[in-house]
This record gives structure tokens, sequence and C-alpha cells, in this order.
């Protein structure tokens, strides 16, 4: 599963890019593969020597593939609180708990420390005291922000 799921989900992102859209928004793309690997690793899932391959593999196809990454989080009880809402239920959840939640967030944690040890271009949101709405407008300023940056960039390569 560790490694057909990014295969399939780097054969869905070529197949985007090879359209040649503008923008492509992609929802649990392959550094949330990362994610789940460091979470593997973390509980022993997965050899180190593995873990390392899997880096090496999947970085390189990021940093060339995925301009920016959004990422938010929250704390495992708001999360609980949030699911809960949401789906207007009660009973017990068998994934999502706090456990699991705060293993994800520290997986999330180390990947924002290999995104910058690698010069990914990751942005990490914490949702826990913000309104969906706040947020939204973080992530659009950030993203906006972005893209400004890329194209001012190309035009200063091409008056060079």
């Amino acid at each position: 599963i560790n490694t057909e799921i990014p295969k399939y989900i780097l054969n869905q992102l070529e197949d985007a890019i090879n359209k040649k859209p503008d923008i492509i928004i992609i929802d649990r793309s392959l550094f949330d593969r990362l994610i789940w690997a460091d979470r593997l690793y973390v509980k022993k899932g997965m050899t180190k020597q593995e873990y390392t391959d899997y880096k090496q593999l999947y970085i390189p196809l990021i940093k060339e593939k995925i301009n920016i990454i959004i990422s938010t989080y929250t704390d495992s009880l708001t999360a609980l609180k949030r699911d809960y809402s949401a789906n207007l239920s009660l009973e017990k959840r068998k994934f999502l708990n706090i456990t699991n939640i705060d293993e994800y967030n520290k997986s999330l944690q180390n990947m924002k420390k290999l995104a910058i040890e690698e010069n990914i271009n990751f942005h990490l949101f914490d949702t826990t005291e913000n309104s969906q709405k706040e947020i939204s407008i973080k992530v659009a300023n950030t993203i906006l922000t972005d893209i400004r940056k890329t194209y001012l960039k190309e035009i200063y390569e091409q008056l060079k």
C-alpha cells in the first residue's frame, strides 16, 4: 500500500500536468504520503532504509512537480470535536482518535522540518484558534503571494 498509493497519485498528477493547466489543486498528494510514511517509520512499521529510500524517491518528485504545499492541523481534541459536529454523530470513531491524531500531527511536524531541510515550499497552518474563514483567507493570501513571487521571478528572468 505504501508504494502503490503514491504511484497512483503520481500518475494522476502527471496526467493533470500534461494537460497544461494554469493551476492544479490536489488534496492528499505525494507530500501527504510522506507524512504517512514518517508515521509508519516512527511506529516501527518501516525500516530506516525503507524510509530513506522512500524519501529519496519522492522528495525529488515533490520538488519537481508541486509548487506549493498547504497543510492544516489542529490539536486532537479540537479535531474530534469538529468531526463530531460536522457529522452530527456521537458514536466512537475507529480510526479518528486522540492517539492517531497526535501521531499524525507529530509526523506532520517532522515533515515541516524535512521541508525546510529539502527546500520544499511548504506552509503549515494551525487552525485550532481560527475559523474556517480566517484560515481560508490566510491560505489564499499565502498562495497569491507565492504565485506573485513566481511570476515576478519569471518576468525578471525574461528581462535578463
